[in-house]
């Protein structure tokens, strides 16, 4: 579904060129929750930001469907990122909105029927287990429940893909384990494509099906989460996976 072809990105800082991300290859097959891990500056959100062009490569092609995202004119790559949800580590809901509100928001920009509008926001409410929690405020809410809205945000627009990047790093273990099972219901249930930034590689372990992992801007190693006899060849990974453990 995703193929990510030979992408490069650079920034320019003030003590010279940084390879954020160096000859990067990878495919994500559809209905597959997917994990980028590494550790900090790895590349891993900067690779994920490119899969909806947030971040534009400097050379590489981001195919979804067959599709090449980056030869696409800016009209119509608005319009195909409608079908590519996000979610963030901090939220980012409108605190002056309501649940409900920041929920129906990308609705509403969208310019859905009303009608419409209220059935996907209760529908989305419904998955993350939150209709009670409509007309509160993001204020009054635990930091797990404001992930949720999140997810119930980027579903409600009925996307193929959902791109998560460290959605559970602001959180404690136990709240951490709950919001992902919620993603893992949303692939599930919706058959939404997730894609997972995370460092985190116990979240790693919980619901991704592959993972990458990324170092300096350089995927070192793809496998498989589901073959318990796997054992990681990279240092990288040794050294997240626990000193060469297998999975």
């Amino acid at each position: 579904m995703i193929k990510l072809r030979n992408i490069n990105k650079t920034y320019k800082t003030s003590t010279g060129p940084l390879k954020a991300l160096d000859a990067v290859s990878v495919d994500i097959a559809a209905g597959r929750i997917f994990g980028f891990i590494g550790l900090s500056g790895a590349g891993k959100s900067t690779l994920l930001r490119c899969v909806n062009l947030l971040e534009r490569p400097d050379e590489g092609q981001v195919l979804i469907e067959g599709e090449d995202f980056t030869s696409l004119p800016y009209g119509e790559l608005l319009k195909r990122r409608r079908k590519i949800g996000m979610i963030f580590q901090h939220y980012n809901l409108l605190s002056n909105s309501t649940v409900y509100d920041n929920v129906a928001f990308p609705l509403v920009v969208a310019r859905l029927p009303r009608t419409e509008v209220r059935d996907r926001v209760k529908r989305s409410l419904d998955t993350v287990d939150l209709p009670e929690k409509a007309g509160d405020y993001p204020a009054k809410l635990s930091g797990g429940q404001k992930q949720r809205v999140a997810i119930a945000r980027a579903i409600a627009m009925n996307p193929k893909i959902l791109l998560c990047d460290e959605p559970t790093s602001a959180l404690d273990p136990h709240t951490t384990s709950v919001v992902l099972q919620y993603l893992k219901r949303v692939n599930e249930d919706l058959g939404i494509t997730i894609v997972l930034v995370t460092h985190e590689m116990e979240a790693a372990k919980m619901i991704c099906d592959s993972v990458s992992v990324l170092e300096r801007g350089r995927l070192v190693e793809t496998f498989d989460m589901t073959d318990e006899t796997f054992a990681p060849q990279s240092d990288i990974a040794k050294h997240l996976f626990g000193n060469g453990a297998g999975i």
